[in-house]
């Protein structure tokens, strides 16, 4: 995939900023969306300092998607469902990635939809491919863009979609693997809950996961 663009809608927070910095880095271009215009373009001020290659633009979350190939859910849970909701309509031919843990309190829970990707799913229907990536990366690691990166569980129901989503993880640094149907979003996203209790525990802020016994792939 060469001249792709990425929305990143709540892209002003930790985890948006941080993959902004790492698909700039080959290039990529990337739109920073928010609720408000000038905060969005306040967060790529910020940002383009460390920015290494590519482009990044601010602007609403609704004209963030228009010319995006890919648009990046990066919320918060609780804003999550309306955020979704807020761009049904606008996002047919484009391919959803959705990083959206369910925490309360940093506590892992399951949606009533079963995760937060078949919450999306369900909102959007046959509109637009949600696929599941990025849950268990740290943000701290993600915006180093000379920090190596975990691996990478992606999932979905679409096969060409994951298979899109793991060739833009490659291609950022990590290793990305299958991991299977949106059916196992749950177990992907609420590994990140580990994780955070991992990091208070022993005082890290880069726990992350690793695939081992499989090989090359």
């Amino acid at each position: 995939m060469e001249n792709f663009k990425v929305a990143i809608v709540g892209g002003t927070g930790n985890l948006g900023g941080a993959l902004a910095l790492r698909l700039g880095a080959p290039g990529v271009k990337i739109i920073i969306g928010s609720r408000d215009a000038e905060k969005a373009k306040q967060a790529v001020e910020a940002l383009k300092p460390k920015l290494r290659a590519g482009e990044i633009v601010g602007t609403t979350n609704r004209e963030a998607v228009k010319d995006a190939h890919f648009v990046v859910i990066a919320v918060p849970y609780e804003g999550h469902a309306q955020m979704v909701a807020d761009l049904k309509g606008q996002l047919a031919g484009k391919v959803v990635i959705d990083t959206v843990v369910p925490l309360n309190k940093v506590k892992p829970f399951v949606p009533p939809a079963g995760s937060a990707l078949q919450e999306a799913q369900q909102i959007l229907g046959d509109e637009a491919p949600v696929i599941g990536a990025l849950h268990n990366v740290s943000a701290l690691d993600l915006g180093d863009v000379d920090a190596p990166l975990g691996d990478v569980l992606v999932c979905g129901d679409n096969a060409e979609a994951k298979q899109k989503v793991i060739e833009i993880i490659e291609r950022i640094g990590a290793t990305a693997y299958d991991g299977g149907p949106a059916s196992n979003a749950y177990v992907i996203e609420g590994l990140t809950g580990v994780i955070i209790y991992l990091n208070r525990k022993y005082k890290s802020k880069h726990g992350t996961i690793k695939i081992a016994g499989i090989g090359k792939h």
